[in-house]
């Protein structure tokens, strides 16, 4: 049991952490194509017969490289049921990495690259996230937000933050296994036709206050 006062003298900055988040509920179907199509932005730069084994997952974009989102949603859908090991409760970067990793081979990558930067799959415009509660943790990016995306321009036409494919795995664990029991494809431009935002389209605000290593032995 910890006091609010002695939690109060850790606090050195008072800043506010803010961040996105939506609530994902699992319905009938394992498999959900939120979006039909892609958005008008990425349309003319689509092909489906693109091959990604020679290209590197976190190159950017390029015209006629990009996978449309219904090929997407057909190669990542197998996923549905699969498993892999659980590093733990608290290793949730580990195990969206041992995701991301299953992803890049699922979509035709012959290596798996991430530098932590947004989209997790840059290359073809695609976020990835673990769900294994039904809190969507978006960070400080609202999906369907029209601000621009930091990557290169396609043919003079900026690339936005709504026009990003989000790609959601919903899964189980026992501790040791993660099963992927669900999976949502959607553009960033219709996620909230599905997952509702907390509070009304507003971020959610919180103190992070890091604890020293000796905190619970003293």
């Amino acid at each position: 049991m910890v006091t609010g006062e002695d939690l109060a003298v850790l606090d050195t900055t008072g800043t506010l952490t803010q961040k996105y988040q939506a609530r994902l509920i699992p319905r009938e179907h394992q498999g959900e194509l939120i979006s039909n199509s892609d958005t008008k932005v990425i349309l003319p730069f689509v092909n489906p017969h693109t091959a990604l084994d020679g290209l590197s997952p976190i190159d950017h974009p390029v015209v006629a490289g990009i996978l449309p989102v219904n090929v997407l949603f057909e190669r990542l859908s197998q996923l549905i049921g699969i498993k892999f090991p659980d590093s733990g409760y608290d290793q949730e970067r580990n195990r969206g990495a041992a995701l991301h990793s299953i992803v890049c081979k699922a979509l035709g990558y012959s290596s798996y690259r991430d530098d932590g930067r947004f989209p997790d799959v840059r290359n073809q415009l695609l976020e990835v996230k673990l769900q294994t509660s039904p809190t969507i943790d978006l960070g400080l990016i609202c999906p369907d937000s029209t601000a621009p995306l930091d990557i290169p321009k396609l043919e003079g036409l900026q690339i936005r933050h709504c026009d990003v494919r989000y790609a959601l795995f919903y899964a189980q664990t026992d501790g040791e296994t993660v099963t992927i029991t669900h999976f949502f494809l959607t553009t960033g431009e219709m996620f909230f036709q599905r997952f509702p935002q907390f509070q009304g389209k507003v971020l959610n605000k919180k103190i992070q206050i890091p604890l020293p290593v000796n905190f619970f032995t003293r």
